[in-house]
């Protein structure tokens, strides 16, 4: 198998380059050469090159290669991550079952494992780190609730697989970045405040059971959160920054940033994907009180120290989107639902989105239908330069989109979304 890291070296780099800068000119607002194309999918890819997750698991290998094809086939400026997002076998080994993988052998879905209670909500204020590692951690994962032997014995079985999920993601971004040319997006992760409480720890029901019973404990609870969760937005980019940025950059920060926790500085690009789940079912006061304070503080930090947000708004926002417009400029580029890409594109003008492609209708409707609503969707968005073109959810089934739609629709857009 040819990688070709070495061969045209000057021509792949120039490439790349130029890829890399439409993506960071429009979060920098500045106007490309063209609308960038970035591929937000995930085991979508796996389905396209006929590989299962079971398969992907066994071999570093063959999971990259395998989410790399598409990406030769179909025209990307940008791809969204080289491999899976989880360390399933990580999460597995540790005992737990909160994702799975679906009967097509493919699609990896999640469900809600949230074993905190409303008794802890004093300790998890208290000292949040202290409360996940001795309550929450062991509770869900089976393996790690045990004596003292047993919890050593799954720490050290837990190795392996981490080690894994490491040198696979080391090898998938270079390989991308390398042989394929293409940046990838995502440089870390960032769950905020609410969201952590919401997805993580507490579960949706309880959380906005909570807001409603016990409003004063979880706005606590959100803002003690807010160390932790920029803690962990630093952890993760220093991993997956690092494949761009270079061993003096991650060491400096590491050192920096994790050991004296000061002068931690984020790359530009890849950006830090953010995906915000609780924003629809608040209202506009709860959504003032519990969401906003912690995540407005996330993004002015990232953006003082160097880094961007790449903000998935699932959902419907209802009137809360216009809180966006208080964002510094060019700090978030913005992952719209196609209903309200507009809305969002005028009240966030300060900053960029992404988006314009509905998932349903590259599964459900005609090449020329989709072709259609592409390029009015150009006309519409991308004037200014601040936007990306994607679909609006990311690819994971697949029969998340028709191959022959997603091709016709990226190379249209790539001959037509010159400037």
């Amino acid at each position: 198998m040819d990688f070709n890291f070495g061969g045209d070296f000057l021509l792949n780099k120039k490439l790349f380059d130029e890829r890399q800068k439409r993506m960071t000119d429009v979060a920098s607002g500045i106007v490309p050469d063209r609308v960038p194309v970035c591929g937000l999918m995930e085991t979508y890819a796996l389905a396209y090159s006929g590989t299962k997750v079971v398969d992907a698991n066994k071999s570093i290998l063959k999971h990259v290669t395998s989410y790399g094809k598409i990406y030769q086939d179909v025209y990307y400026d940008c791809a969204f991550m080289p491999h899976m997002s989880h360390a399933l076998d990580l999460s597995w080994g540790l005992g737990s079952d909160c994702f799975f993988v679906s009967d097509d052998g493919v699609t990896v879905q999640h469900k809600e494992v949230c074993p905190m209670t409303e008794e802890d909500y004093e300790n998890l204020i208290k000292d949040p780190v202290a409360w996940i590692i001795d309550e929450f951690l062991p509770r869900k994962f089976s393996k790690l609730d045990g004596t003292n032997d047993e919890q050593q014995k799954a720490f050290i079985g837990s190795l392996v697989p981490f080690v894994k999920f490491a040198l696979t993601m080391m090898f998938g971004y270079t390989y991308f970045n390398k042989a394929l040319d293409l940046p990838v997006v995502v440089g870390g992760s960032a769950e905020m405040p609410a969201d952590m409480l919401f997805d993580y720890l507490r579960g949706f029901r309880p959380t906005v059971t909570d807001i409603r019973r016990h409003p004063e404990e979880v706005e606590k609870a959100i803002n003690a959160l807010l160390d932790y969760c920029i803690d962990l937005m630093r952890m993760t980019h220093m991993m997956m920054g690092s494949t761009s940025a270079g061993m003096p950059w991650m060491v400096k920060n590491m050192v920096n940033g994790i050991i004296l926790r000061k002068d931690y500085k984020f790359e530009a690009f890849p950006w830090i994907f953010n995906p915000c789940h609780m924003p629809p079912f608040l209202n506009q006061k709860q959504f003032d009180q519990f969401y906003w304070p912690t995540y407005k503080k996330m993004v002015e930090y990232l953006h003082a120290n160097g880094g961007h947000m790449m903000t998935f708004c699932e959902g419907d926002w209802g009137p809360n989107i216009e809180r966006l417009s208080e964002l510094p400029d060019n700090s978030v580029t913005f992952i719209c639902p196609t209903e309200r890409l507009l809305e969002i594109k005028k009240v966030a003008k300060n900053n960029s989105v992404m988006g314009g492609m509905p998932q349903a209708m590259l599964r459900d409707s005609t090449t020329r239908e989709c072709i259609d609503h592409a390029k009015r969707i150009i006309d519409e968005v991308a004037p200014d330069g601040r936007f990306v073109f994607s679909t609006d959810k990311v690819l994971i089934a697949p029969s998340d989109a028709q191959i022959k739609n997603l091709k016709a629709v990226n190379e249209f857009v790539h001959a037509y979304g010159i400037y």
